[in-house]
């Protein structure tokens, strides 16, 4: 049975001018856990707030449990039987009101009776690690407890459909998980799901997978069936992999630099051609979702014009944090830390939701009082004096809806002391580079979230810094929009001697750090470069296997019943183990096994023995 049906389903915006979905088809059926994937502005949210009822579409046939959302009236029938959790952090929540509070108003919303109200919450709250904080306000829990408590309240109904539009956006590796796990609860339990994200290693637990472009249909069906590139997909390394880089934009529409690698879509012969007499080696790995979804959509080469080469040199140690301590009250948020940034240095700042990032970097910028310890930016202590010296975005950057790109430009240039004529020529030469030439004259509010990440990171270009602190600023970003971000970033940093401090949740983007310092609790529990910290972890866990499965679920719990570690990587499972490891021995172990084969460390793996440890 068909949970939702879409024939040639058409969405348009101002009046028809913008056409947000255009002929999409697609079918959910019972129990299923149906993923939506595609770049910024691709009709992802418009289609789910329409299966919701949330938004009216234009034309083409939608159905939702057999009925039409368009039909108010016979919708408001069915309507209990789904639940819609919309895209940002908490945004079905209200902040004011506790964690209890919030299950309340939302049991009482659907009509939930006491005594199955009771037992649902209960068994929510414990799941999900909850039950601690039931008397916390939404607002001050931190951005991984919040998007679980917002899913706690989309599911205290047990609906029959659930509508996530992209629920991990801005969630830290272990509180995804966590958010994974409760979901593939519910869906064992006969709850149909449909999901938007943008982590592509979550859009492999699907069942059904559909790519979408520009309103359109790429491709649909099951995940192991759907990622096949049309190109092989090799991997390239060797002390010219920089220049290699550099080539590989001749001929490929998917370069990408990973670290101290090279990965992109190619033929072996474009590989001989351009690559011959470079020393660099090459070899051919197996696709994944994001080599699939970029050699669909492609990437953009991204310049950033000399006029952004900092003005004022800044000393080697652009940025010291000596001993730094942050108390709120009886609060401890940043405790003891200690680490210094190097003039040129892109260092990543990594933790789980609530770790202390955001406000070690709003002490480190002066916006906070340190309770004790030193910091030193760009040689100065004073923060009115080093405001001219840094660029900031902010983990939630305020552009203005109601003013055009440039407007909100020329607003932010004035913060650090720009006139009007100098933002105007700065934009307008840099535009181009970022791609935002069509988009200068636009409202902020008509504009995709990656078009507004690059807005946010021109704008605090604009006076040439010599250090930039980015607190999250590819959150919610498509794979693409990420890429051409961290071109622009590594040029800043490598060519213009930028220095460079940002906080991320997708451990790939970790990979682009020179150094990482990670935090926990307000501590730093882990500093060194990612090679070191990935060589460390299988030192000390042994050698990693993925294991795939016709069952992953099972076969993760099994091993970590036997004593492995083991966690769901798509639909595979990742363990380590300190012994050789064949399909014939797993299957003496009892476990269901496709096949087995030897993996390498990720960031994800450092992160989560990191902070679980």
């Amino acid at each position: 049975m068909a949970i939702v049906e879409a024939q040639s389903l058409r969405i348009t915006y101002r009046k028809g001018k913008v056409v947000a979905v255009k002929g999409l088809s697609f079918s959910v059926k019972e129990r299923e856990l149906f993923i939506f994937i595609g770049p910024d502005g691709a009709g992802k949210s418009s289609t789910l707030k329409a299966v919701c009822g949330v938004l009216t579409y234009d034309g083409g046939k939608l159905r939702t449990f057999g009925v039409d959302p368009n039909d108010e009236k016979a919708f408001d029938k069915v309507r209990s039987k789904l639940s819609f959790m919309p895209q940002g952090l908490g945004h079905n929540l209200y902040k004011r009101l506790s964690v209890e509070e919030n299950l309340e108003l939302f049991a009482a919303l659907y009509g939930v009776p006491d005594q199955e109200f009771k037992a649902n919450k209960e068994l929510l709250l414990r799941i999900t690690g909850l039950a601690p904080f039931r008397s916390r306000a939404a607002g001050k829990l931190s951005g991984g407890m919040m998007q679980k408590l917002g899913l706690c309240c989309a599911l205290i109904h047990r609906p029959e459909l659930l509508v996530l539009d992209e629920p991990t956006t801005g969630v830290d590796p272990v509180s995804r998980r966590e958010i994974w796990k409760l979901l593939y609860r519910f869906q064992q339990k006969g709850t149909t799901a449909l999901v938007s994200t943008s982590y592509l290693d979550e859009a492999e637990r699907g069942t059904e997978l559909l790519l979408l472009n520009g309103g359109r249909s790429l491709t649909c069906g099951p995940p192991e069936r759907v990622i096949k590139t049309e190109l092989p997909t090799f991997e390239v390394f060797g002390p010219e992999v920089e220049e290699a880089y550099r080539l590989s934009w001749k001929f490929s529409k998917t370069p990408r630099l990973k670290g101290d690698s090279l990965r992109l879509t190619t033929s072996p012969e474009e590989l001989e051609k351009h690559f011959k007499g470079l020393r660099v080696k090459w070899r051919r790995v197996e696709p994944n979702l994001e080599d699939f979804f970029l050699e669909k959509v492609g990437l953009r080469k991204v310049e950033v014009p000399e006029s952004f080469k900092p003005k004022v040199e800044v000393p080697e140690d652009a940025v010291v944090v000596d001993s730094v301590v942050k108390r709120f009250g009886d609060f401890t948020a940043v405790d003891g830390v200690s680490f210094t940034v190097k003039r040129g240095e892109i260092f990543g700042l990594l933790g789980p939701n609530g770790a202390g990032k955001t406000t070690l970097i709003k002490t480190i910028l002066g916006l906070y009082r340190a309770t004790s310890g030193r910091v030193v930016v760009a040689g100065e202590e004073d923060p009115a004096k080093i405001k001219r010296l840094i660029g900031y975005t902010s983990q939630k950057f305020s552009l203005y809806s109601d003013l055009t790109v440039l407007e909100n430009l020329i607003y932010w240039g004035s913060a650090y002391g720009l006139s009007p004529k100098e933002v105007k020529e700065t934009a307008k030469g840099a535009a181009p580079y970022f791609g935002l030439e069509p988009y200068l004259g636009e409202l902020v509010e008509n504009l995709p979230l990656g078009i507004r990440q690059r807005v946010a990171l021109l704008s605090a270009l604009l006076h040439s810094p010599a250090i930039l602190f980015l607190d999250e600023p590819t959150s919610g970003v498509d794979p693409a929009e990420r890429d051409g971000f961290w071109q622009a970033i590594r040029i800043l940093s490598k060519r213009y001697g930028v220095s460079v401090l940002i906080t991320t949740h997708y451990m790939d983007e970790a990979e682009y750090c020179d150094r990482i310092l990670l935090m926990n609790r307000g501590k730093a529990v882990a500093l060194g470069s990612p090679r070191s910290l990935k060589e460390e972890i299988e030192k000390e866990l042994g050698t990693p296997y993925l294991l795939y499965s016709p069952n992953p679920f099972e076969a993760e719990e099994r091993l970590k019943a036997l004593g492995y570690r083991a966690t769901l990587y798509g639909r595979r499972v990742k363990f380590f183990s300190r012994e050789p490891v064949t399909p014939e021995r797993l299957k003496e172990l009892g476990l269901a096994v496709g096949k087995v084969k030897r993996s390498s460390v990720t960031m994800e793996d450092v992160f989560v023995f990191k902070v679980e440890r």
